[in-house]
């Protein structure tokens, strides 16, 4: 009896993972294509506010503006992991951090590349 209950949790678990990240992969997969489509209003509003007042204080053109000129990769997504209130896609060219808010998942910071053991870097981090 073991067995098959220890096998029905994994199973659950597994569903319960795929439907925690299929809105993360929704919101990566909006913010990407708006990317594509030169939609930068589109992209902004999927930031976290934290990263468009950092965007902001760098640079006072703002979000829509800044945005169109830094180049995001518009890789389809792949990867996701989500991790209670955080979550992580991949794409072939760009990593996305997002963070569940009371409006949904937002993108916290686009562009980045990992640096081995150190944090990442990235070109928008509302961090």
């Amino acid at each position: 009896m073991l067995p098959m209950l220890l096998v029905a949790v994994f199973v659950l678990s597994g569903c319960s993972g795929a439907s925690e990240s299929a809105p993360v992969r929704e919101i990566a997969t909006e913010f990407v294509s708006a990317l594509a489509d030169n939609d930068a209003t589109t992209a902004c509003s999927l930031f976290a506010p934290q990263a468009v007042q950092r965007i902001a204080r760098l640079r006072p053109e703002g979000c829509a503006q800044v945005l169109a000129t830094m180049g995001l990769p518009t890789d389809r997504p792949g990867q996701v992991e989500v991790w209670g209130e955080t979550a992580q896609v991949k794409t072939s060219g760009d990593t996305l951090f997002l963070k569940r808010f009371t409006q949904g998942w937002r993108i916290v910071a686009a562009g980045c590349v990992s640096r081995g053991e150190e944090p990442y870097e990235c070109k928008v981090d509302g961090t």
